[in-house]
């Protein structure tokens, strides 16, 4: 029979350094056939449509023309920046500048309206409907008019939006007035002087001006007041 040959010393260091090397060296995880295979990835409704029902439903987004961007860019220069501190201030000071150019050319067209109205009677018989009018709107504008002043110039002040909100929509009013006496007594049969037509439209333009400065100023007060705003838990309230 055959006989094995005894290993040679050399033999045995080279398997021994191939069995750590085996130990050494990690074995790949064997599948595991009991998990789920992978779900396949999702499409989306545009995918799964033919091209052109997919054109039709869910057209490309045109770019914007001129006047959008025109639109874009004013409204962003007018929309009003959030306070960055609690404390920062933000009535407007150009808004103050504006209701106190008011009050004083306020004063004077009061005077001078009053004036020219007493001389054109005199001198020209004005209609009927004109006598009624005319005083009425005048009168109703005089009372009207310090409430208003006082309303923008405290709520800009004290940042009140519920006052300078009241002083927002009463400015409309007064600018429609205003509108009846630069254009619509030609119309109802008398006249107007020259100098009547600087003067309605002298104020026309400040309550153009008002508006225009005091709405991103009314929202600047709306987005402050929400900063300000401290949620209270319902426990505290039912303690109070």
């Amino acid at each position: 029979s055959l006989q094995r040959a005894p290993s040679s010393p050399g033999m045995s260091a080279r398997r021994r350094q191939r069995a750590e090397e085996a130990e050494a060296t990690p074995l790949a995880p064997e599948a595991d056939d009991t998990l789920p295979a992978a779900a396949p990835p999702e499409t989306s409704d545009a995918q799964r449509l033919p091209p052109a029902a997919a054109e039709h439903l869910f057209p490309e987004r045109r770019p914007p023309t001129a006047f959008e961007r025109l639109f874009a860019a004013v409204n962003g220069a007018v929309r009003p920046q959030p306070p960055k501190a609690r404390h920062e201030i933000a009535s407007s000071t150009l808004l103050q500048q504006l209701v106190c150019a008011n009050s004083v050319l306020s004063a004077l067209w009061a005077a001078g309206w009053i004036c020219l109205f007493l001389w054109k009677a005199s001198v020209w018989e004005p209609p009927l409907h004109v006598v009624i009018l005319s005083p009425t709107l005048y009168i109703a504008w005089a009372v009207f008019e310090p409430i208003r002043l006082t309303l923008g110039c405290l709520g800009n002040l004290h940042e009140r939006i519920e006052l300078l909100g009241p002083f927002m929509f009463s400015t409309l009013a007064v600018a429609v007035i205003h509108v009846y006496f630069l254009t619509a007594q030609h119309y109802l049969g008398w006249i107007t002087l020259q100098v009547e037509y600087p003067m309605s439209a002298l104020l026309l333009c400040i309550y153009v001006a008002e508006l225009v400065v005091g709405w991103p100023t009314a929202r600047l007060f709306i987005l402050k007041a929400e900063a300000n705003f401290q949620l209270v838990s319902a426990g505290d309230l039912d303690e109070r």
